[in-house]
């Protein structure tokens, strides 16, 4: 029996309620209209029923200053009922195979919790390695700070395209940065206001320029809960024209949320910095179109490769050599051998790589 399109979507969104019984209801919606659609739904059936999932969602990616077509593996279930029968690697293999064929160089992920990532990381289940960390830092203002009466700062409860413009224009410029499309953007706002976050704007003469992601959460306990009587603002995400904006929305966070401590979250390198966890897992779809494009973008780095137990994109593994800003496929191993992640590893760990927006706070 055939499943409509229709009917599809509605099995995996019921399969997502099973899998992700803490999502609401409002939560499916924005992910289900404004996220999902037929293209990017990979799926495995079993008797005119959908018993695993996963969404291929499409974004582009700055990688070192270039933007480069990538992918964000979201949403992967398995029934309870049909678990612990390889559905899930199977389900990954077609998403890669997926991403491979529409030209991605790069998939990532972020996992639900470390169990998870371990389970990723083997060459099973998608050869991912851990590629970027967050850091939560406090950040005050500067001691001369004095407001400026020119700038305007207010949350917005209605969010149309002059918004998204302000975005698509400045965003994304970072060296290490996934972009949104509109309709990303927009969700990912729809998904901040349902989790009772704000979006604060700031204008001047009526002109955006500058808005920030921001709630009021309980400040952590040494047992990692928040707490329910001591308070902070955090700040998800922001996006600025100037530094004088920068300081204008963070003063303003602070008085909206009526609190003294700000703390503001963003990538950072996956080692050297004291407190930082780990964040999104990436893996290469592609290898020889992803060192070639390194190549033009560093022509003098010299380097000896070779990719491994690409179990899901077998031409992936073989021996590669840049020299000169060219890329060569050779029969001589070399001394380092790593998994597809290890060498997304290898080129985004030591990067402040920014993925905002991601549906996963």
């Amino acid at each position: 029996m055939l499943l409509s399109p229709e009917e599809i979507k509605q099995q995996t969104r019921e399969l997502w309620r099973t899998c992700f019984p803490n999502d609401s209801e409002d939560f499916l919606d924005i992910y289900f209209e404004d996220r999902y659609s037929d293209k990017v739904n990979v799926t495995y059936r079993e008797n005119a029923h959908v018993v695993a999932a996963a969404q291929v969602l499409p974004f582009r990616f700055t990688f070192a200053g270039k933007s480069i077509p990538v992918a964000y593996l979201s949403g992967l279930c398995t029934a309870p009922s049909h678990r612990k029968k390889g559905y899930a690697s199977k389900l990954i293999r077609d998403a890669h195979r997926k991403m491979f064929d529409e030209g991605a160089l790069i998939s990532f992920l972020i996992p639900g919790n470390e169990k998870l990532r371990h389970w990723y990381e083997n060459e099973k289940h998608g050869a991912y390695w851990t590629a970027t960390h967050r850091l939560t830092v406090e950040t005050h203002l500067p001691d001369d700070f004095t407001p400026d009466s020119r700038i305007d700062v207010e949350p917005e409860y209605e969010w149309g395209r002059e918004l998204w413009n302000f975005y698509n224009t400045r965003g994304g410029h970072h060296l290490y940065e996934i972009k949104q499309d509109e309709s990303g953007f927009f969700a990912a706002i729809e998904a901040h206001d349902l989790d009772g976050g704000y979006v604060i704007v700031a204008r001047k003469r009526g002109k955006i320029v500058g808005f920030c992601l921001a709630k009021r959460e309980g400040k952590p306990l040494k047992s990692g809960k928040p707490s329910l009587k001591n308070f902070r603002a955090h700040i998800t995400f922001m996006l600025v024209s100037d530094e004088r904006v920068m300081h204008q929305l963070r003063h303003r966070v602070l008085t909206l949320f009526e609190v003294k401590e700000l703390v503001i979250s963003g990538g950072c390198p996956c080692k050297g910095f004291k407190n930082s966890q780990p964040y999104g897992m990436a893996r290469i779809i592609n290898v020889e179109k992803f060192l070639t494009l390194v190549g033009r973008i560093y022509p003098g780095l010299q380097l000896r490769v070779g990719v491994q137990n690409d179990f899901d994109i077998p031409e992936n593994n073989g021996f590669y050599e840049l020299e000169n800003g060219r890329l060569t496929i050779t029969d001589r191993q070399p001394d380092s051998l790593v998994t597809p992640g290890g060498l997304a590893a290898l080129f985004l760990g030591s990067q402040p790589v920014l993925m905002p927006m991601l549906l996963n706070e």
